[in-house]
This record gives structure tokens, C-alpha cells and sequence, in this order.
């Protein structure tokens, strides 16, 4: 019976590593963490606007005022 095994690539002599090895960023990779931050930004957008568009009486049971709406509602898609 056989097993594959797996070793670091600083184990691995120069001659015997692939492309692959020696890249560890690839292009799914960061194509994953793009689309990954755009659906944060978007649900971020998401969220203010759900925000902005409650009651004051809803506001009131979360513990927020109509400033702390504008505060956060006024700021970028990309901040926090």
C-alpha cells in the first residue's frame, strides 16, 4: 500500500518544485478576496440603508437616535 505525502516546500530540493510552489499567490486566490470585499461593501450599503429607513420607535428598541443613524448612514461604503 502506498501513501503520498506532502513536505514543505523548503524540504523539497530546488529542482524537484513546481511553478506552484514557488508562487503561493494565484490568481483564483485573489479573484476570491475581490469579489470577497465587494459583497462586504455591498452588504455594508445593505445595512445603512435598512438602518436609515427604520422607525424611531424601532431605533428607540435598538438604543440608537436619529444622530448615531446619520453618523453611521453618512460614512463611505468602504469604512466601517
Amino acid at each position: 500500500m502506498s501513501t503520498t505525502r506532502s513536505y514543505p516546500a523548503t524540504l523539497v530540493p530546488a529542482a524537484r518544485r513546481t511553478q506552484a510552489d514557488s508562487d503561493p499567490i494565484r490568481v483564483r486566490d485573489v479573484l476570491a478576496a475581490v469579489i470577497e470585499q465587494v459583497m462586504v461593501w455591498h452588504d455594508r450599503v445593505r445595512q445603512r440603508r435598512q438602518l436609515q429607513s427604520l422607525s424611531d420607535h424601532m431605533l428607540h428598541d435598538l438604543g440608537l437616535g436619529r444622530a448615531d443613524v446619520a453618523a453611521e448612514t453618512s460614512k463611505r461604503f468602504w469604512q466601517p
